[in-house]
């Protein structure tokens, strides 16, 4: 080989390793770039993990903060109910076993967690349909002594399944604790409301129910309904589909439009998103329906909303496109109007049907907004390849952006749910989320005990998008 030929070789070699090493770096950089790393991640032991009994998404509250303090509480491998207390300044942890025989093939039978205006903690657990299960912290911010399993008040303390705790935001309690939940069964149930007094330690229930379809005829319902919101207003937002009887042989499952109502007077009186007043109980018949969805639509229940800067709603759910797959969708009152985006791409169609919990290829969708308004909505799916992601959607016009999409935990959680803490996003604008990897048997049937580790972890989702 002459010197001319040689010294062309060796700069199209050059070329070529300069060109793999750019492209490489650059690949690197955009999977990086893709990435919000987290602040904190704090290992919390392993946890029950044979389904989603720990990260189903309508635990209400399954993270919550107060003071300095976050609490959490999950079923340990063991089958313990383990609860959780981090000081927020120096992470250090503390745990307290509360054994029992809990029915931990059921994944409806999460735990939920409230505070009162005394700091003491409120748990409800191991529900599906079943009496009431309920304990109170002894002593405040404390996780170490409990009551036994007591009644709050005695009436419609059966059938009860998703309790749900409901107070003021970014830990500055001002109103009584209220305790919101199912009394009936799926397809005709009333959502009822208690309402705790600290100085008497005592419950008093609220009437009539606030929601109900128990009653109705032919066919009854029940409703069902996403996180409760407080915004800095006081006001009480809650959204809501209806569910009645399942359709065809396949029995699919018949979740039909969002509702929706608010209260200035902490529950006891609702009103329309147009300031009309609601005749309780709230049913189908009176009921205002803000985003039509036909019967059989893979409608699904027990999502998600939030309130922007204004105190207006917005709400996240998924159900079929006009191609029949489903989608994640962004709906939200503009002041005047209900506006409604699509706000995913998928290509594979499902079907909700039967009964139990689901084997969900895409988990149930969160919603926080930050203090210019931008929305962030945190899935996990099988178009993730069952990632943690945070899609931010840009106010005022909220459209979806592909490239808006970035990657919290890169590691496959299979059907696990978003369980966050919402007062410290209120608070301090840091996103906490619990981390568990899950399985989840179709129908809850055929699942084999496994146990995979429990994480607390931190995002700064806001500063995110500025790396």
């Amino acid at each position: 080989m002459d010197s001319i030929k040689f010294h062309r070789l060796l700069f199209t070699v050059a070329v070529f390793t300069f060109a793999v090493l750019i492209f490489s770096t650059s690949q690197a950089h955009s999977q990086a770039s893709n990435v919000i790393q987290p602040k904190n991640t704090i290992n919390l032991g392993n946890g029950w993990a044979t389904n989603t009994i720990n990260t189903v998404i309508f635990r209400h509250h399954g993270v919550i903060t107060s003071k300095n303090f976050q609490f959490t509480a999950f079923y340990d491998s063991e089958g313990n109910i383990k609860l959780v207390q981090r000081n927020l300044d120096s992470n250090k942890i503390m745990t307290h076993l509360i054994p029992g025989e809990y029915n931990l093939f059921d994944a409806h039978n999460s735990i939920s967690i409230g505070i009162d205006r005394l700091g003491h903690l409120h748990i409800s657990y191991d529900h599906h349909g079943n009496d009431l299960r309920y304990r109170r912290s002894l002593e405040p911010l404390s996780i170490n002594l409990w009551t036994d399993m007591v009644q709050m008040t005695g009436r419609r303390e059966s059938l009860i399944t998703y309790p749900a705790f409901i107070y003021d935001g970014a830990g500055e309690v001002q109103r009584p604790m209220l305790f919101l939940y199912r009394y009936g069964s799926s397809g005709k149930g009333e959502a009822c409301i208690k309402e705790y007094d600290e100085q008497s330690s005592e419950w008093k229930d609220r009437e009539p129910c606030i929601l109900s379809g128990s009653q109705q005829n032919p066919w009854t319902s029940n409703a069902y309904w996403n996180h409760p919101i407080i915004d800095h207003t006081g006001r009480m937002h809650l959204s809501f589909v209806w569910r009645t009887n399942s359709i065809g042989s396949e029995k699919r499952i018949n979740n039909i439009n969002v509702d929706y109502a608010y209260s200035d007077d902490h529950g006891c009186t609702w009103h329309s998103s147009k300031g009309r007043e609601l005749k309780t109980p709230i049913t189908q018949v009176n009921s205002e329906t803000v985003w039509t969805v036909s019967p059989g639509s893979n409608l699904i229940n027990q999502t998600s909303m939030a309130v922007d800067s204004k105190g207006r709603p917005h709400i996240v759910f998924y159900s079929d496109d006009p191609d029949k797959i489903p989608q994640y969708e962004h709906l939200w009152f503009d002041g005047k109007v209900w506006r409604h985006h699509y706000i995913s791409t998928r290509d594979k169609p499902f079907v909700l049907a039967g009964g139990g919990a689901l084997q969900i290829p895409i988990s149930r969708p969160e919603i926080v907004i930050d203090k210019q308004d931008r929305v962030y909505v945190i899935f996990r799916g099988d178009f993730t390849k069952d990632r943690m992601v945070v899609q931010r959607l840009l106010s005022p016009e909220y459209k979806p952006d592909a490239s808006e999409t970035k990657i919290l935990w890169p590691a496959p959680l299979e059907f696990a749910e978003p369980v966050i803490d919402r007062i410290r996003w209120d608070r301090d604008g840091i996103l906490t989320m619990l981390i568990q990897r899950n399985g989840q048997p179709p129908h809850d049937k055929g699942g084999v005990p496994r146990s995979e580790p429990v994480y607390l972890v931190d995002w700064d989702i806001v500063g995110g998008w500025n790396n």
